[in-house]
């Protein structure tokens, strides 16, 4: 699940990089929901993690959105940092292959879901599985 404009930027290929406070072991095709929609919008392959990630490299790299580079910029510290520290605590999930849906997928958010839904589960994909990539439908472990 991921926030707008965030979401929209990944799909257009506007930036590679999903800034997560925590590193993935997660690699290959992802579904993409827009936070808070009910829909799934798009898919992705998720091809490494990157970090803790420093300050210097998230106000410079061009993996990013121009706008969220400012956001950090302006912020003086990466998004995510350890508790009572500056420390980075800041992931790149590096991002490839993005593809928009023609038709959004409708889907129902289970409970206790925060990062990763498991789009297999009986009842959580209000759609034919014929619409979504065969990678997507086999489920991961985080």
């Amino acid at each position: 699940m991921v926030r707008e404009p965030y979401v929209s930027m990944l799909l257009t290929h506007r930036k590679r990089w999903e800034l997560r406070g925590l590193p993935t072991k997660i690699r290959g095709r992802i579904a993409l929901i827009r936070s808070g929609s009910g829909l799934v919008i798009g898919e992705c392959q998720i091809t490494d993690c990157i970090g803790p990630i420093d300050f210097e490299t998230l106000k410079k790299t061009p993996n990013l959105s121009t706008h969220e580079r400012l956001e950090i910029a302006a912020d003086g510290r990466p998004p995510y940092v350890e508790k009572d520290s500056t420390a980075s605590k800041t992931y790149a999930w590096v991002i490839e292959e993005p593809v928009v849906y023609k038709w959004p997928l409708r889907y129902r958010h289970p409970s206790g879901a925060i990062i990763f839904v498991d789009l297999t589960k009986p009842g959580v994909l209000e759609c034919s599985e014929a619409s979504l990539s065969k990678e997507i439908l086999q489920p991961q472990l985080l």
